[in-house]
């Protein structure tokens, strides 16, 4: 029974993992399809970014500890992303 439990476990998590290039998406529009262009000419270009530097911008903005001209902006953005939903989002961005 137990492993049945830690098997059906592991399943949900693969399964409702956050996909980065789904969450991507919605970033696309002003980020550029690589991250390769300043958001309405104000942001930091985030391919260039590091992995641990996007995340802790992310999570600033989510705070609103984080940002200069594109904070306000940006809250709400990230409002809505789980921490999971940042990791996945630095990867896809990492690759």
């Amino acid at each position: 029974m137990k492993k049945i439990l830690i098997a059906t476990s592991l399943f949900a998590c693969a399964v409702f993992a956050a996909d980065g290039a789904t969450l991507y998406k919605k970033c696309a529009t002003c980020h550029g399809i690589n991250g390769e262009k300043q958001a309405l000419g104000k942001s930091k270009v985030i391919k260039d970014l590091s992995k641990a530097e996007f995340i802790n911008a992310m999570k600033g903005y989510k705070a609103g500890t984080y940002g200069g001209p594109m904070k306000g902006l940006m809250k709400g953005q990230v409002a809505s992303l789980s921490d999971a939903d940042i990791e996945a989002l630095a990867n896809h961005i990492a690759k």
